[in-house]
């Protein structure tokens, strides 16, 4: 698989998937052997972003969305501590059914670098989210000697669905282009915010800090 640069941005991307359906997805990378590429998917990493959620003490009566929930098990974590928390992933049939409704907080736990039509998913995302609301969202961005490192960068990985690969720069261009009055902010360099400058939620401070 070729992955090419944007000279703008410097978002890093693959054509490859372009022309996949759904399940050309499902039968060539979220197969039975995802696994073995990545088996913190299942547990390790639910776990640890119900933590970070938990952390946070936010209200538990906020309305919550786990986009690209996988299995459900962070919001299985979550629902036991008491949190509201739906849940939305395309390629689980228990959670494919895509919500009728809008939320004050929505987390989506590295997801972005798996999509093909990162504007799309941006903005499903981001269409979600109650005009005060907030999202939180993980993925890494690109190291600064990636001019160096090229493919070799770990994060760079077809076989665990990772195809679009972002710099603070291509993110901000996606939320602005979504909505203008969107703020985007990255907390680190695998974690970020967005939410709407004009409207900013009243539960911000829990989460910049």
């Amino acid at each position: 698989m070729y992955y090419y640069r944007c000279m703008q941005c410097g978002f890093i991307f693959t054509t490859v998937c372009d022309s996949w359906r759904e399940q050309d997805f499902s039968e060539l990378i979220y197969n039975k052997e995802y696994i073995d590429y990545d088996p913190d998917y299942v547990l390790e990493r639910p776990k640890a972003n119900a933590s970070f959620i938990r952390n946070l003490h936010l209200s538990v009566n906020l309305e919550m969305l786990d986009f690209g929930c996988g299995n459900g098990a962070m919001l299985h974590l979550l629902r036991q501590s008491g949190y509201k928390v739906d849940g939305y992933d395309s390629f689980d049939t228990k959670y494919k059914s895509k919500p009728n409704k809008k939320y004050d907080f929505i987390m989506s736990f590295e997801v972005i670098e798996h999509t093909h039509m990162p504007f799309q998913t941006h903005q499903e995302m981001l269409g979600l989210l109650r005009s005060n609301g907030l999202a939180l969202f993980s993925t890494l961005l690109l190291p600064s000697n990636i001019q160096d490192i090229g493919i070799n960068w770990w994060y760079i990985a077809p076989r665990n669905g990772h195809i679009s690969i972002h710099t603070a720069q291509s993110l901000s261009i996606l939320t602005k282009r979504v909505n203008a009055d969107y703020a985007f902010l990255s907390l680190n360099q695998g974690l970020h915010l967005v939410y709407n400058s004009k409207t900013p939620p009243p539960f911000l401070e829990f989460v910049y800090c």
